[in-house]
């Protein structure tokens, strides 16, 4: 819309094509950073997880639809080759984190220079997280461990409070609260280090 002295309104200005392009093409390129992560996470067995560090990374530089597809996509891939076919439904906790690390990236938490905001971030990132996963977990597969380099910490709650329920909460909580925290600083940081004109994303003042 233009105004009457000419100048065309912020609110007008349409997107340029190679922004939308290099936005298509990231998506896939997101899913394949989670897939090599999570592949080599679940060889070696760790109480962690890292398959959503790429897809912080894309929200931040890209924005909350190319992470969220991107890390949908990589989930769907995981299940086709890896995990097995239910296990697609973690795609939703991959969408829950686009959304989430979008929320601290426009209040300006996701930002190494600002690294106390930063570990906050991440901490909160990985408490609320817990809630869609023990949702999952419950209504998909009836509170059992479907990740072997958690099924330890699983099996020793389970043992002290004789409930599926605790068990599944308290794995959860010890793994996605560091999980979460390493995966969101490593986002932060490569994102930090790429040059202006390769970052898709506007980054908050």
């Amino acid at each position: 819309m233009s105004t009457e002295t000419g100048k065309v309104e912020p609110a007008a200005v349409a997107k340029p094509t190679g922004f939308v392009i290099l936005q298509i093409v990231l998506i896939p390129v997101i899913a394949a950073l989670n897939y090599v992560t999570g592949v080599i996470v679940n060889i070696l067995k760790l109480p962690l997880f890292m398959d959503t560090w790429a897809t912080m990374f894309g929200t931040v530089v890209a924005g909350l639809w190319v992470g969220a597809a991107g890390g949908f996509l990589y989930n769907i891939v995981m299940a086709f080759t890896v995990w097995g076919l239910p296990a697609w439904v973690w795609g939703f906790i991959n969408i829950y984190i686009a959304i989430i690390t979008w929320v601290f990236w426009r209040i300006g938490w996701v930002n190494v220079k600002k690294p106390v905001k930063l570990l906050l971030a991440g901490i909160l990132v990985g408490v609320t997280n817990v809630v869609p996963v023990t949702a999952i977990s419950w209504l998909v597969f009836g509170l059992l461990p479907t990740y072997a380099g958690t099924a330890p910490i699983y099996a020793a709650i389970l043992a002290s409070t004789n409930s599926m329920l605790w068990a599944s909460v308290g794995s959860s909580i010890i793994a996605e609260i560091p999980d979460k925290l390493i995966s969101l600083i490593l986002a932060a940081v490569v994102a930090s280090r790429m040059p202006a004109r390769f970052t898709l994303g506007q980054r908050p003042s």
